[in-house]
């Protein structure tokens, strides 16, 4: 989904005066039932003559008497926030004026214009929400979204790519512990093998053919499982036909529990990062690894620091009995992404850890050993990529052996400094043969009068690795830049 700036939005204040976004009303399928008024908000570059197949296909799964109206000739082709009022209010009169009846409408919008419709349906005359390919931005959260609004995504999606829908799954996560009515209001659904492009029709532009992926399943296949979770939603959100609410319901909750099939994964294995604390537990993990036959013996803390206190912080071993205790320190870094851009990585973009050495442990429990322990960032790297592949699904790591692009470990680039290391950085480099990973390693011999043992990891996340093997590695090629 794109950005658009200040500039942007001046330029289409001074052209959509003479420029008219257009509707296009489909009729009812269904001679009886209430009616519902559906208004599609197309994405970025879309026609909105794109989503007749999917309109058709979600009027032909509900008992309601659907109207639909497809909003389009945005400025440029774009849905923006300049012209969606006018849109929204020239789609219901067209509606009345076809013989619509009543006020239930739906706002149903794709892409960007998911990120446009959904803070303007907050005080409008929508009465819910389906976001197709989209998701509630940061500044308006799912908990106090006012209406019903379905998150409806496809798990091959390469724009608004899984890992960001995972996100909105967890939100759903905690609003279900205090209402189980939470899965029937705001649900979000994944559809299995379903890319972006699918919640339309079509030629795609060219953002979207950059960044989508290869689906699994073709459109028909694709618009009738979006017909059918759009049914269950309009059914319980509302009331009618009354007969259908309680199968409508078990549907959803069918298709929440489906979604956490592939949603939960991804939530686990991020979590191995953080947590949600401030504590790493797979930097704990990784310095167990270090300590090899030593194990047993070890004690390990971890604390996740900022930038500047990570920088002046020292990882530290003490003796605590017949063992050690090893305090150990980690700084996580993340793309900047103020603007909740979902081709943007979820994932980190590296961990870096500061852990004691082998020898450092072993001279500190004055044990003798008949191994000869040594391990290099890239070993902790490879870890990462075994631990993504095990989580992941059987489809996905299924895609990932048969089309994907792999992750290709390289040796460590060693560093004689702290300041060296410090100012290097993870080597992330992605081209057409698939994801170089480079780590940046500090390791001081115990001998050493300054900081003796310390040994120093800028790492692979294993959500990164996880959303490399999900997502980015079943494109062909590497997006360009614009």
């Amino acid at each position: 989904m794109e950005v658009w700036n200040m500039q942007t939005l001046v330029l289409l204040a001074m052209v959509s005066s003479t420029l008219g976004v257009t509707t296009l009303i489909m009729a009812p399928v269904r001679s009886t039932g209430d009616e519902v008024g559906l208004i599609f908000v197309p994405g970025a570059s879309i026609k909105g003559e794109a989503y007749q197949n999917t309109a058709a296909a979600i009027q032909q799964a509900s008992q309601l008497r659907l109207w639909v109206a497809l909003t389009g000739n945005y400025t440029f082709d774009t849905p923006n926030p300049l012209e969606l009022p006018s849109a929204i209010q020239d789609a219901i009169t067209k509606l009345s004026a076809a013989g619509m009846k009543g006020d239930n409408y739906v706002g149903v919008a794709h892409s960007l214009g998911g990120v446009f419709l959904a803070p303007y349906a907050k005080s409008s005359s929508l009465k819910a929400v389906v976001l197709l390919g989209s998701y509630l931005t940061k500044t308006n959260s799912l908990s106090n979204y006012p209406v019903p609004v379905m998150t409806l995504s496809g798990e091959l999606d390469g724009q608004a790519r899984i890992t960001r829908i995972a996100v909105e799954y967890e939100h759903l996560l905690q609003l279900v512990q205090n209402s189980t009515d939470a899965v029937y209001r705001k649900p979000v659904i994944n559809l299995k093998g379903v890319s972006h492009a699918q919640f339309a029709s079509g030629p795609m532009p060219p953002q979207v053919v950059k960044y989508d992926l290869k689906p699994d399943v073709n459109e028909s296949v694709a618009h009738a499982l979006i017909g059918s979770q759009i049914s269950n939603f309009l059914t319980v959100t509302f009331n009618s036909p009354a007969a259908a609410v309680a199968a409508a319901k078990i549907e959803l909750e069918n298709s929440f529990k489906d979604a956490g099939l592939r949603f939960q994964p991804l939530l686990d294995v991020r979590n191995v990062d953080t947590n949600g604390t401030t504590s790493s537990v797979w930097s704990v993990y990784l310095q167990d690894v270090i300590a090899g036959d030593l194990a047993s013996r070890t004690q390990i803390t971890n604390t996740i620091e900022a930038t500047t206190e990570f920088i002046l912080s020292k990882p530290d071993i003490h003796k605590n009995g017949n063992d050690v205790t090893i305090k150990t320190t980690t700084h996580i870094e993340y793309a900047t992404n103020a603007m909740d851009i979902s081709t943007i990585p979820e994932s980190p973009a590296e961990v870096d850890i500061k852990f004691k050495s082998y020898d450092a442990i072993q001279q500190a429990l004055s044990q003798s050993s008949l191994f000869d322990h040594t391990t290099t960032c890239r070993d902790l790297n490879q870890l990462a990529v075994s631990i993504a592949l095990i989580k992941s699904t059987d489809q996905a790591r299924s895609r990932y052996t048969s089309r994907g692009r792999p992750i290709i470990l390289q040796d460590d680039v060693l560093v004689s400094t702290g300041l060296e290391w410090v100012n290097g950085h993870l080597k992330l480099t992605e081209d057409d043969a698939g994801l170089h990973v480079q780590s940046v390693a500090l390791n001081v011999p115990i001998t050493s009068p300054i900081f003796p043992g310390n040994f120093y990891c800028k790492v692979l996340s294993p959500y990164r690795a996880m959303e490399w093997i999900n997502v980015d590695s079943l494109r062909a090629h590497k997006p360009t830049t614009d």
